[in-house]
């Protein structure tokens, strides 16, 4: 017998595989499907393309070159959806000749210190530093995350060169410039807001579905991407002063002129859930004898499945547990450190450590809180509903540093009468 004919040969309509299967294709019980002609095959999508575009600055924004200032960058009204984004930041070292430059690992992201999106006079979403790195280490799949810590270690250059390969020590990367056309370094950062998704990448046809902001039905706005930069100027160890220069990509999507017509003319609007974020940070002081961290998160009121808690490389041996109160009851008790770091793979979602030379290279821990049994799904909890919402943290002796709190998950985006508005939690 032929092992293609041993579930047929098993086959009796009972136990699981009854439970699964049929071989009748009327079956009364409900739909069959047929794993070879499918909705995959039958399955048609409204017309559309897409396009990657750089995303012009404003004019009169200020110099992108300048650290410490704010570069505003405006979407085009003439496209139908706003989908991926990415920031391009370019650091020149202006080292030239054979001087040696020094990058930390991810040190080209803490350039950015904050990003806005922006609709109308209202600020939608901002993503701090902290957040963006989180996001990063727990959506991006293993190869992704690699490349993108490649990328703001200062690995490539302007020019497409590969550089510091192999020599990374004492926590940081050193080369030799063959020429000044190489001092300049770039690196890209997706930036994960509406369009981002932890789906499979290899979903089938009828799975397919664009997360981006609907310009089309809110025509009569608007849109800003706001960038900051931070106040931190980078050195190369001649001790140079570095430039900085960004600009911003974006996927252009266009819908087919019925789509855009019937989404206009809806006369109760388009109600769509996106996916966002909502932050909050604390400084914690060196101290010597162990504590408790309680912080206040009253202001996030996401539909949540998940908190990102990012804290300094140094302070991972120091936290212990980490407990979630609603309105002074524990959500799920103390939840020890060491099940939060293998949490994700249960959510759907990842644990990327940047690894050089057998050396945990990340600038950040990053630890998955989980409010429900997967990332953004039904299971998520509506934390609007909650008056009283504290984050506690039980460590022991630390050397201090920054907290951040990613909370992440959905609201509800109202798009009608040519505008849009955030209309729930």
């Amino acid at each position: 017998m032929s092992g293609a004919v041993a579930a047929h040969a098993a086959y009796n309509g009972s136990g699981t595989q009854g439970l699964a299967v049929t071989n009748k294709i009327q079956d009364q019980e409900g739909d069959v499907m047929s794993v070879f002609w499918n909705k995959n095959d039958t399955t048609r999508q409204l017309l559309h393309g897409s396009t990657l575009l750089e995303v012009p600055a404003s004019g009169g924004s200020g110099n992108s070159s300048n650290w410490n200032s704010t570069q505003i960058f405006d979407i085009n009204n003439d496209i139908d959806c706003l989908g991926d984004m990415y920031l391009e930041v370019e650091i020149d070292t202006n080292a030239g000749g054979s001087a040696n430059t020094e990058f930390k690992p991810q040190e080209i992201a803490t350039a950015i210190s904050r990003i806005e999106f922006q609709v109308g006079t209202q600020i939608w979403q901002t993503l701090e530093y902290q957040d963006i790195m989180g996001l990063a280490s727990t959506e991006m799949s293993e190869g992704t995350y690699r490349e993108f810590s490649n990328q703001t270690s200062g690995r490539y250059t302007n020019t497409g060169k590969a550089m510091n390969k192999a020599t990374f020590g004492g926590a940081k990367f050193t080369d030799t410039l063959p020429s000044a056309a190489d001092s300049a370094r770039i690196a890209y950062i997706p930036l994960k807001m509406f369009t981002k998704s932890i789906g499979p990448e290899l979903q089938h046809f009828s799975e397919k579905s664009e997360g981006g902001y609907l310009m089309a039905a809110a025509p009569n706005q608007q849109v800003k991407i706001k960038v900051f930069t931070s106040a931190i100027v980078l050195k190369p160890s001649t001790g140079i002063d570095s430039a900085l220069n960004i600009r911003l990509f974006a996927k252009n999507i266009v819908m087919c002129n019925e789509e855009r017509e019937q989404m206009k003319a809806m006369p109760m609007g388009i109600p769509k859930r996106i996916k966002t974020t909502q932050n909050a940070n604390t400084n914690i002081a060196p101290h010597t004898t162990s504590q408790v961290q309680l912080i206040d998160i009253d202001h996030f009121s996401l539909y949540a499945s998940h908190l990102l808690i990012t804290f300094p490389k140094t302070n991972y041996k120091d936290v212990l547990n980490v407990e979630l109160l609603l309105n002074s009851s524990s959500f799920s008790g103390e939840l020890p450190v060491s099940l939060l770091e293998i949490i994700s793979s249960s959510m759907n979602l990842y644990n990327n450590n940047y690894i050089v030379n057998g050396v945990d290279a990340d600038h950040f821990d990053t630890l998955v809180f989980p409010l429900a049994s997967r990332a953004y799904s039904g299971s998520s909890v509506p934390l609007n509903r909650f008056d009283n919402i504290r984050l506690k943290i039980r460590h022991k002796a630390a050397a201090g540093g920054q907290f951040n709190i990613t909370c992440v998950g959905e609201t509800t985006a109202l798009y009608k009468g040519g505008a849009a508005s955030l209309a729930m939690y």
